[in-house]
């Protein structure tokens, strides 16, 4: 979205008038209502991925922020997206905060508040038994290796992420995401246009999630002398998919079995009432939408996509 737009609302006899900027969402004109049905109809105010058409790698980060060492793959993650990368314009990063490290716990010799926010989610909760993830921290690449030499650790991820840019020069399928915002309550709209650029064989899907970037809260990390960081950052956090459980919806195979065969999905996500009302708590601001097409066979993704919440 270039520019900020006003919307006029009729609410019983009053009218008035408030800026609805999504980066504003937490305007203090802006008054709450509550809506039974999520809306069916396509964006009002869209923004788009801009370039969709190169191949992008899907980068998982297994966390925890009671996993010490975890500190050492999030810099190794931040390096690859970094501007300054040429791998960045090509990386899709999630950190997923996962299993037993992720646990809401108290440890001695921190402040009680230490440690309490929950940032697991319904997705990472199921890919964590799914893909029986007990590496710390380590990560996926494309979801490559299924199911034995799925897990490649952190001081190998560039070499991983280079190889498989340079075994695909062009992407099988693009996804590009239009986004779009409703200011009360916080639910957005997407829609998800695939054009498969190869034919393709066997089952695919695609998912949809919910990231947000920059979160600063306690972090156990070695390399510091209090033994933690309660400014940590940190870079791109899972925090939940459209389909909730993050297995994603079946691609229609009259798309994907033909050469510039095409097939679009419209999705919502409430803000509000998301991920059981934890959603509700997110900075909007901070967020991305997610997606990426993967093999229902092997699960390895063939091409991911990311777009700002704007």
């Amino acid at each position: 979205m270039s520019f900020k737009r006003f919307l006029l609302f009729t609410i019983g006899s009053s009218l008035f008038t408030f800026f609805a900027g999504c980066d504003e969402i937490a305007h203090p004109l802006i008054q709450k209502q509550v809506y039974s049905n999520l809306p069916t109809t396509p964006p009002a105010y869209r923004d788009s991925s801009t370039n969709y058409n190169v191949y992008k790698v899907l980068l998982e980060d297994a966390m925890g922020h009671t996993c010490s060492n975890c500190p050492l793959a999030v810099y190794a993650g931040d390096a690859i997206i970094a501007p300054s990368n040429s791998l960045s314009s090509q990386t899709v990063l999630l950190e997923e905060n996962i299993g037993g490290y992720a646990d809401t716990v108290t440890l001695s010799g921190y402040p009680n508040y230490a440690f309490k926010k929950d940032y697991r989610c319904e997705a990472g909760n199921n890919w964590l038994s799914k893909f029986t993830i007990n590496l710390f921290p380590w990560g996926m690449i494309n979801r490559a290796g299924y199911p034995s030499n799925m897990f490649v650790v952190y001081g190998n991820w560039s070499d991983s992420v280079t190889s498989q840019i340079s075994k695909n020069p062009l992407p099988s399928v693009t996804i590009n995401i239009h986004d779009s915002c409703w200011t009360s309550p916080r639910i957005i709209g997407a829609e998800f246009q695939l054009t498969f650029k190869k034919a393709l064989t066997g089952n695919y899907l695609l998912e949809t999630l919910i990231m947000e970037d920059s979160i600063i809260d306690w972090q156990l990390d070695n390399s510091v002398a209090y033994g933690a960081d309660s400014l940590f950052v940190h870079r791109n956090v899972l925090r939940g998919s459209f389909d909730l459980v993050g297995t994603g919806i079946t691609i229609p195979s009259t798309a994907s079995s033909v050469v510039n065969g095409s097939w679009t999905s419209y999705q919502t996500y409430d803000f509000v009432k998301g991920e059981n009302g934890k959603a509700a708590s997110w900075n909007m601001a901070h967020c991305y939408i997610v997606a990426f097409v993967y093999n229902q066979s092997n699960y390895e993704v063939v091409q991911a996509e990311m777009v700002k919440i704007e």
